[in-house]
C-alpha cells in the first residue's frame, strides 16, 4: 500500500496484552521511573493527547488510523504517562510516591533496611512498619474505586497487615538463632526472615483491603464483537467466586513480587562475605554499595515479570463460578486489580 508508505497503524495496540511477552513490554514501559518526572500540565496534556488519538482511532474503524513518526511517538509517550501516573476510574494522577512507577525508589530504602545484617529488635519493627505503611498507602490509591472503603476499613487493613508483617519478623529473627542448626544455615536462615515477614504481611494486607470483592463479588462480563470488529462488553452481574480468584492472583503477584528483591541480594551478599570480597578498610562502605546495587537491579528487572504473570483481565468459566454462571458458555472475565 503505497499510500501508507512510512505511516503507522496506531489502531494496532502496541503491546499485546494477550500474551506474557506483551504484557512485560507494557509494564517494563509503565513502571519506568522516568515517568515520575513528568509535570502535572505534561500530565493533563498526555490525557488530552490520548483522548484526541483514541477518537481519531474509533473513528477510523476498521481502516485503521494511520500516522507518520512523530505523532506515534506523541501517541505513544502520552499512553506510557497515562497508563502510568492516572487512575482509571477518577481520570486523576495517583499520587506519585504511590504509582507503580515508583516502587523501585521508594522500596530501594525500605529493602535495604529490612535487609541489614544483624539488625536490632527496634529496627525489624520500624522496616516492616514502614513497608506496610507504604504498601497500604499503594493498595488504597490504586484501588478499584467502585468499591469503597471506610477509614474504619482501611485502618483495620493497616493494622492487621503491619502486626502481621512485624509479629513474623520478630518471631522469626528470635527462633532463627535457638535452630539446632549450623551457624552458616541459621546464617542463610537469617538473612530470608524479611521476605517470610513480607509476603506473608503482604497477602494479609491485599485481603483486608479487597476483603469487599471476595464477599460481594466483582462484575464479571464477556466480549462480543460488533460487525465491525469493536469489542463490546456484556455485563453478567457480580461474583464472589471471582472477587476471590482476583484477590488471589493479586497477592501471588505481590508473592512474586517480593521474592527476587529479598532473597537475591541476601544470597549474593553472603556468597561475598564468605569469599573476603569486603575485607579491608572501605569494606563496609563497599558492602553498601554493592548491596544496595543489587537491591535497585532486582527491583527493576524483577518487578515487571512479576506483575505480568497474570493477565489483568482475567479468564474463567461458568462453571468455576458456580451459580447463576454455571450455564453460561464460552469464557467469562474480570478484571483481576493491581
Amino acid at each position: 500500500m503505497s499510500d501508507k508508505a512510512g505511516l503507522y497503524n496506531i489502531s494496532v495496540p502496541k503491546y499485546d496484552l494477550e500474551t506474557y511477552s506483551g504484557r512485560l513490554k507494557y509494564f517494563y514501559s509503565t513502571t519506568s521511573p522516568l515517568t515520575l518526572l513528568a509535570s502535572s500540565s505534561q500530565l493533563e496534556q498526555a490525557q488530552k493527547d490520548v483522548v484526541y488519538f483514541d477518537g481519531k482511532i474509533k473513528e477510523a474503524g476498521k481502516a485503521g488510523y494511520w500516522v507518520d513518526k512523530e505523532h506515534k511517538e506523541r501517541y505513544d509517550h502520552a499512553k506510557q504517562l497515562v497508563n502510568s501516573s492516572i487512575h482509571p476510574d477518577t481520570g486523576k494522577p495517583v499520587p506519585l510516591p504511590f504509582r507503580m512507577s515508583a516502587f523501585v525508589p521508594t522500596n530501594l530504602l525500605i529493602c535495604a533496611g529490612m535487609l541489614m545484617p544483624n539488625p536490632s529488635l527496634k529496627s525489624v519493627i520500624f522496616w516492616q512498619w514502614a513497608n506496610q505503611t507504604l504498601n497500604v498507602a499503594v493498595n488504597f490509591s490504586n484501588a478499584n474505586k467502585s468499591i469503597t472503603l471506610t477509614p474504619q476499613e482501611i485502618g483495620t487493613a493497616y493494622v492487621a497487615a503491619t502486626a502481621t508483617s512485624v509479629a513474623l519478623a520478630v518471631g522469626l529473627t528470635r527462633a532463627v538463632p535457638r535452630l539446632p542448626l549450623s551457624a552458616a544455615t541459621r546464617h542463610i536462615l537469617g538473612r530470608l526472615v524479611p521476605f517470610v515477614a513480607v509476603a506473608s504481611a503482604g497477602v494479609v494486607n491485599i485481603s483486608c483491603i479487597r476483603w469487599k470483592e471476595m464477599r460481594d463479588g466483582i462484575e464479571v462480563f464477556q466480549i462480543k464483537k460488533d460487525a465491525e470488529g469493536d469489542e463490546d462488553k456484556v455485563l453478567l452481574g457480580k461474583s464472589p467466586k471471582a472477587g476471590q480468584l482476583a484477590v488471589g492472583q493479586s497477592a501471588a503477584s505481590r508473592v512474586l513480587t517480593n521474592m527476587p528483591t529479598l532473597i537475591i541480594p541476601p544470597m549474593v551478599m553472603t556468597l561475598l562475605e564468605r569469599r573476603g570480597t569486603f575485607n579491608g578498610p572501605r569494606g563496609k562502605t563497599a558492602a553498601t554499595l554493592t548491596q544496595l546495587t543489587l537491591i535497585g537491579l532486582s527491583l527493576g528487572l524483577f518487578l515487571p515479570p512479576a506483575i505480568a504473570y497474570f493477565p489483568q483481565r482475567a479468564e474463567t468459566t461458568g462453571p468455576k463460578l458456580g451459580e447463576p454462571f454455571v450455564n453460561i458458555k464460552g469464557p467469562i472475565y474480570f478484571n483481576k486489580g493491581l
